[in-house]
């Protein structure tokens, strides 16, 4: 199973072992879900939320469920007219909603990182995923 706690626990700079004890498991049980080696009860799962402070949400899909504010919505906004832009003409309806929503998540998150060092990290990162975002596309292609 794969997760986000592992990015999530180190961004907050914290431990495996002092998160364990603060959760009462074993170090050895929160590996296991890190490592996607082992799942966890859903009652285990709200208490990492709660000591890491966000949703249980963002520990398993790495999406935050925050409310929207009219910055979100204006981003959301802006999010949807690139992706038409880009790609009105190349995907169904629903496909661009996908992308859209993946564009706004990538944008708040981009937003959220408070120095260069981080948002240069974060753009690398991305430039990764591109390659296998272009393969699958080719792939899917080729399966039709």
């Amino acid at each position: 199973m794969s997760n986000f706690l592992k990015k999530i626990r180190e961004d907050k700079k914290i431990g495996q072992s002092e998160l364990a004890v603060k959760i009462g498991v074993s170090k050895q049980l929160l590996s296991g879900f890190e490592n996607g080696r082992s799942g966890i009860s859903n009652e285990v799962l709200q208490k990492l939320a709660d000591a890491l402070e966000v949703s249980s949400d963002a520990i398993l899909t790495g999406k935050s469920t925050k409310p929207f504010s009219e910055i979100g919505r204006k981003q959301l906004s802006e999010a949807m007219n690139m992706t038409f832009k880009f790609y009105g003409d190349e995907f169904d309806r629903d496909t661009i909603i996908k992308v859209s929503t993946e564009l706004y998540s990538i944008i708040v998150d981009f937003d959220e990182l408070k120095n260069d060092a981080d948002r240069e990290k974060f753009k690398k990162s991305l430039e990764e995923k591109i390659a296998t975002g272009l393969a699958s596309n080719c792939f899917l292609k080729l399966t039709k």
